[in-house]
């Protein structure tokens, strides 16, 4: 499946209640290599938002882009300065601590397949409020049992509870993760030094062109860069 976003394709191994929309039966769990990837370019991509001061603000699985892979793309395109007002589809303030709790979130969702409550009917009789009654139970911090790998249950349940003091730290600790699953790079084909470099260079590339500076501008009135050979200062 290619170019498609994490939530299209979760959504494919599940089976749904038609009329109530509860998930009944998950087909199959994408590979624990696959999901610890996707674990750790979230957290790591989070955090270099962090690094330049800026909050995503909308971190859910529909705006989370797979590419030809089957990895996150690093968009930023909803890069926003922590303190302002989230968006219709966030609550609260923007911060560090809202930032964290929805990777707990996309991370559940990741591995079990389902959203938070997805797998049960909260309210039977209008399954319409259904969203409103997650919300509430979350907003008490009232989460579902987590019973999956004990590993990445740990992280999801210091994620909704506000344990990591910034989420660099969440990232060191999803990297190391990688570092225990070597078949990581296997379930994915992106793992070659080949690969990463070729990232580092194109990355460098669009610093230069100002991308960083656009992605802060007030109005952004375009996005376009061309991507062939041009002189660049040296960057280590």
């Amino acid at each position: 499946m290619r170019d498609s976003t994490l939530s299209v394709r979760i959504q494919h191994n599940q089976v749904r209640d038609e009329s109530t929309e509860v998930v009944t039966k998950i087909e199959k769990l994408e590979p624990i290599a696959l999901r610890k990837r996707w674990m750790n370019d979230l957290a790591q991509a989070v955090a270099f938002l962090q690094s330049l001061n800026l909050a995503h603000g909308d971190l859910r699985p529909e705006n989370v882009l797979l590419d030809g892979c089957g990895a996150p793309y690093r968009r930023f395109m909803n890069g926003t300065e922590p303190g302002e007002e989230a968006n219709d589809t966030s609550a609260g303030n923007l911060s560090p601590r809202t930032e964290q709790f929805a990777l707990g979130s996309l991370y559940y969702f990741i591995n079990y397949s389902f959203e938070v409550y997805g797998d049960r009917c909260l309210d039977p009789d209008n399954p319409r409020e259904h969203g409103f009654k997650m919300i509430g139970l979350l907003q008490n911090l009232i989460f579902p049992e987590l019973n999956g790998d004990s590993l990445i249950d740990d992280i999801i349940h210091k994620c909704w509870h506000n344990k990591y003091r910034k989420v660099t730290d969440l990232a060191e600790y999803t990297e190391a993760l990688l570092v225990k699953e070597p078949s990581a790079a296997e379930d994915t084909e992106a793992g070659s030094s080949e690969d990463a470099t070729w990232k580092k260079v194109l990355c460098q590339d669009l610093e230069y062109r100002g991308l960083l500076e656009f992605l802060c501008s007030d109005e952004p009135v375009k996005l376009g860069f061309p991507l062939g050979h041009t002189s660049m200062p040296d960057l280590e």
